[in-house]
């Protein structure tokens, strides 16, 4: 595979990173300019065949559940409803509303998509893959579409520039370009230091809980 030599891109224009969606988390949104690495055989622990540590990466940056609290104030200020439906935890316990965020989920999605790749591996072994083979593909499809409507929603404009190789004769682009990134480290942090952590058996419906229907294809398919 071609490796690039070609480290100088098209620097991000300097964009506000404006939060229009209140989150209890966005006081950690901190800015940083990051050049991604596009090289097509770029070394990295996200990548390669499987292995215990390969695993360990992608499960700390892709805690798919890490809850933490928002108050009813909070959950109104996010442009949520009040609803009988929504998890709370007991007062004993601090009381508010169970809630974890995005970009965690969305990893956990975009690692599950990693680990179909290496079904010989992963089939036989991890929960994702144990659920009816119908269940799995709507697993799949769901993770798909929600990195799809990720992607658009948070659409990168920073340019790519395109280049004469030795050896190819199309131009070749750089993908080793700078971006304007948020800070995931100290988001990640942020989860980690306001984890609401109580006994799973304390997280019960309150008498007067009322559950959402539930979605006709999980009906029909036994879940």
């Amino acid at each position: 595979m071609l490796f690039f030599a070609l480290w100088m891109g098209t620097p991000s224009p300097h964009l506000r990173d404006d939060i229009a969606v209140y989150s209890p988390a966005s006081g950690a949104v901190d800015p940083i300019v990051v050049r991604l690495n596009g090289t097509l055989d770029f070394p990295s622990i996200y990548r390669g065949p499987p292995s215990p540590e390969i695993d360990a990466a992608w499960n700390r940056i892709g805690r798919d559940v890490l809850p933490t609290r928002m108050s009813l104030e909070e959950i109104l200020k996010a442009g949520e409803i009040d609803s009988p439906s929504k998890v709370k935890y007991p007062a004993e316990f601090g009381g508010g509303f169970m809630v974890s965020m995005e970009a965690p989920h969305q990893l956990h999605c975009l690692n599950f998509l990693r680990k179909s790749t290496w079904p010989e591996y992963y089939e036989p072994m991890d929960i994702s893959f144990q659920d009816a083979p119908e269940v799995v593909r709507m697993h799949l499809d769901h993770c798909i579409e929600m990195i799809r409507q990720n992607i658009m929603c948070n659409a990168d404009v920073t340019t790519i520039t395109w280049y004469w190789v030795e050896g190819h004769k199309i131009p070749y682009p750089n993908f080793n370009t700078r971006h304007q990134c948020r800070d995931y480290e100290k988001i990640l942090d942020w989860a980690v230091e306001h984890a609401v952590h109580v006994p799973e058996e304390v997280v019960t419906r309150f008498e007067d809980t009322v559950d959402i229907p539930l979605p006709f294809h999980l009906m029909h398919n036994g879940v």
